[in-house]
């Protein structure tokens, strides 16, 4: 007897071992089944993000870059190469804000009367609006 109770425990072990088996490997499989649509949702999202905004992301990506590139430390031969193009560089910028600058001071000079024009204008603007007013009463009394 002691075989076949020894017999049937090895039975019911085996069967609830194919059964743990069989829960785990559909839990398993349900589980990369949510993952990976998750996975493939993210994607979705993030392309129409892409799709939407492209600027945005260039944004975000120049700006990852530059983040980078000022946290990354520079080599020796990088500033031995780039060293002469950076100060060229900076005096283009400076002399285009200059320029740039000097050119929107012109434009804005050229648009605003002189003060002796602006005074002319303001005379001859209050000269007619007496006139008005002048010719305005005496059509009243002659009315």
């Amino acid at each position: 007897m002691t075989d076949h109770s020894t017999q049937s425990t090895i039975d019911t072990l085996k069967e609830k071992a194919a059964t743990t088996a069989d829960t785990v490997k559909d839990k398993a499989s349900h589980a990369a089944h949510v993952t990976s649509d998750a996975a493939h949702d993210a994607a979705q999202r993030a392309s129409d993000g892409i799709d939407a905004n492209p600027l945005a992301v260039l944004a975000g990506g120049l700006a990852l870059g530059a983040l980078a590139g000022a946290l990354i430390p520079k080599s020796a031969q990088e500033a031995k190469v780039l060293g002469p193009l950076g100060k060229r560089l900076s005096a283009a910028a400076t002399a285009a804000a200059a320029t740039a600058r000097d050119v929107g001071k012109e434009q804005l000079a050229a648009a605003l009367p002189s003060k002796d024009g602006a005074k002319e204008q303001l005379r001859s603007a209050f000269g007619t609006v007496v006139q008005a007013a002048t010719d305005s009463g005496k059509a009243a009394v002659k009315g």
